[in-house]
């Protein structure tokens, strides 16, 4: 007995170390690594480096440009995450009865997902810029009335978060579906036999139930979106004045650039520590809600 235990044993460890090793090499070592040199005046490929401290650290915290990117970050994060669980969370309940086609329609809005975020702002930078254009010029609307979608500082940002909420809101859309469909119909037909409507329904009955889904969607879209890069690159480069540099972009800037690696790889410590403290307070409030 004892003797198969270690040979199961070693059959564990086959698969286990490969994985461990795995992760180690490609994420616990470099995670450490960018601890170092965050804490020293690396620069660009000079293989020389010494250890500042803090220094880093202070200047991104005191530096208006890093602070003006997380400011804009989070400007971005709010609204995605509103808008793209409001818009999922529509679609779900729309798809999830009895509809013609839900499967084509599901199918359609989760479409844009398996596209890449490069290829879905060159083409809303199309959208914005030669169709807007064109559909003004159809409309003779007038000048006072035409919008900058990408050339107006406060625009610019929302245009990019309504690039993010077309691109991802099917995917949230699945995974509400997905929590929608383990609501036992018992308790919906149980609702219905007492006169609820179907906004008490909604309300009463399959909110509630979606509480632990819906937070681990705001988690997801908060993450995702304190760490994008894509489409503020593809879209503006930052622009205009700086006015959609979040802080990944920032980041890339300082580092490649700039060639400041430590002083990026401390933004970038920072970023970590950010989007560490957001995903704990939103479980905690998680954990909280369910108490209740």
């Amino acid at each position: 007995m004892q003797q198969w235990k270690r040979k199961q044993n070693r059959i564990y460890m086959a698969f286990i170390i490969p994985a461990a090793a795995f992760f180690i090499a490609f994420f616990i070592f470099p995670f450490f690594k960018s601890l170092w040199l965050s804490f020293t005046d690396a620069y660009g490929y000079n293989p020389e480096q010494h250890f500042i401290g803090l220094k880093n650290y202070k200047e991104a915290l005191s530096n208006p440009t890093f602070r003006s990117a997380v400011w804009i970050t989070t400007k971005y994060t709010v609204f995605v995450t509103l808008c793209t669980n409001l818009v999922a969370l529509g679609l779900a309940l729309l798809l999830d009865g009895n509809v013609r086609f839900k499967k084509l329609f599901r199918a359609l809005f989760f479409l844009p997902n398996l596209m890449s975020l490069i290829i879905v702002s060159f083409v809303w930078v199309f959208l914005y810029g030669n169709v807007y254009r064109s559909v003004v010029e159809l409309l003779h609307i007038p000048e006072a009335f035409q919008i900058s979608w990408l050339g107006n500082r406060t625009m610019a940002l929302f245009s990019m978060g309504i690039t993010a909420v077309w691109q991802c809101a099917g995917y949230y859309m699945l995974i509400y579906i997905a929590g929608l469909q383990n609501i036992g119909s018992e308790l919906t037909e149980a609702a219905e036999m007492d006169g609820a409507g179907t906004w008490a329904l909604i309300r009463h009955v399959k909110l509630p139930l979606l509480a632990p889904v819906i937070a681990m969607n705001f988690i997801l879209l908060v993450t995702s979106c304190f760490k994008t890069f894509d489409i503020p690159m593809a879209m503006t480069s930052g622009g205009p004045a700086g006015a959609t540099t979040t802080i990944a972009l920032q980041i890339y800037n300082t580092g490649f650039r700039s060639n400041r690696t430590g002083y990026a790889t401390a933004q970038s410590v920072i970023l970590f520590l950010i989007i560490s403290l957001m995903t704990a307070l939103l479980y905690w409030y998680q954990g909280r809600k369910g108490e209740d």
